[in-house]
């Protein structure tokens, strides 16, 4: 299975978990106060049909008590419910799924209309697909960045290189199937798309770009909604109209920020580096009091407890979902998982069980996020 390059650390450096630390603190619990497994939420995302397993799971409120969810390499329609399996190769390079908020077991898989099982596609060369960020929406339509990729021709997980994130998928919310495509402008090789903010006159958009050793975090905004509009650039001191003089609000040897919103609260979540079994396994929370932070008070929330045979797997892809909200001052996180590389083999005569690929959830109490409550 192939690993999203904006999900996964692109220096090649084992060991290092963590650089640039610019928040201190480590607590993972308080008192009676514990983050713990979702384990309900979980089971929504454990589907026999349309979608059944894969990584990425962005969520982006649409209205009508509905969230879009993102997911990149996907398993579409193709579990087994006599071995309860599917086959080792996924068939679709991204996917789609429309969960309701209030009740989230009501959910359905967006279809293709040409019966193509990758829903995001652009022109006619398969060595180039996308893998859906995050999106927000806007009026009549949700437009959801895609980080286009390309194959480099290489045996194995590795084979592919990012390209860039300037296009948009445009989709009307009274017909989910008519896709367009937007293209931006160029971005600096800043990856824009992984976390969307609304706050007053502006839409915020945070990206990554590789740092040579991890990721730097940089955040730009452009008028509510309207994705064409002039971008600023958060340039250390104020909003700069010239990329040139972004500056770098936070950096991690992790490709996995997302950035939300919790009350008048930002918070920033990060993963301990992975990029096989055994590796990282914390959850991070940083937090701020602006969309720009400075986001600090860096601490684990969470330890990935999804070991198999005494093995941990690779994860990535933790991002939050304040729509869902359990009237319990509980944040929901996601976070991929995607097998448990040469520690345990889990495709056997061609079969695997999903759930080594499928998102995990938790829910982390605001107050082992904001710790000053």
């Amino acid at each position: 299975m192939d690993i999203p390059k904006h999900f996964l650390c692109q220096s090649a450096i084992f060991g290092i978990t963590c650089l640039f630390l610019s928040c201190q603190g480590f607590q993972k619990d308080s008192g009676d106060l514990k983050t713990y497994k979702d384990t309900i939420f979980t089971e929504y995302l454990r589907c026999t049909e349309g979608w059944i397993a894969g990584d990425g799971a962005f969520s982006v409120p649409v209205g009508d008590d509905r969230s879009l969810w993102l997911f990149g390499d996907s398993y579409i329609d193709s579990y087994d419910p006599a071995t309860r399996t599917v086959p080792c190769l996924f068939q679709a390079r991204n996917a789609a799924m429309l969960l309701n908020i209030s009740d989230p077991s009501v959910k359905s898989t967006l279809r293709d209309p040409e019966g193509d099982r990758t829903l995001f596609t652009f022109g006619h060369d398969r060595k180039y697909w996308f893998w859906p960020l995050s999106g927000f929406t806007s009026r009549d339509s949700v437009y959801i960045f895609q980080s286009r990729i390309r194959s480099t021709g290489e045996g194995g997980m590795w084979g592919f290189a990012g390209v860039d994130s300037n296009y948009v998928a445009k989709i009307p919310l009274n017909n989910m199937s008519g896709i367009s495509y937007l293209l931006l402008p160029g971005s600096d090789s800043i990856n824009f798309g992984h976390s969307f903010i609304n706050k007053g006159r502006f839409t915020y958009v945070y990206g990554i770009r590789s740092n040579g050793f991890g990721n730097d975090l940089f955040v730009a905004r452009f008028r509510k909604g309207d994705v064409y509009s002039e971008w600023t650039y958060f340039d250390g001191k104020g909003w700069s109209g010239d990329i040139g003089r972004i500056s770098r609000i936070y950096a991690e040897f992790t490709s996995s920020f997302h950035v939300c919103r919790v009350g008048r609260k930002y918070v920033l979540l990060t993963t301990e580096f992975s990029v096989g079994c055994d590796q990282g396994k914390d959850i991070f929370v940083c937090t701020g009091d602006s969309p720009s932070g400075p986001f600090v008070d860096k601490h684990p929330v969470w330890q990935v407890d999804d070991t198999l045979k005494g093995h941990y797997p690779l994860f990535y892809a933790v991002s939050a979902h304040p729509e869902y909200d359990n009237h319990r001052k509980e944040l929901l996180v996601t976070y991929s998982i995607n097998g448990y590389g040469d520690c345990v083999e889990t495709c056997i005569q061609g079969r695997m069980d999903p759930d080594v690929y499928r998102p995990k959830a938790i829910r982390v109490p605001y107050k082992l996020i904001f710790r000053d409550l």
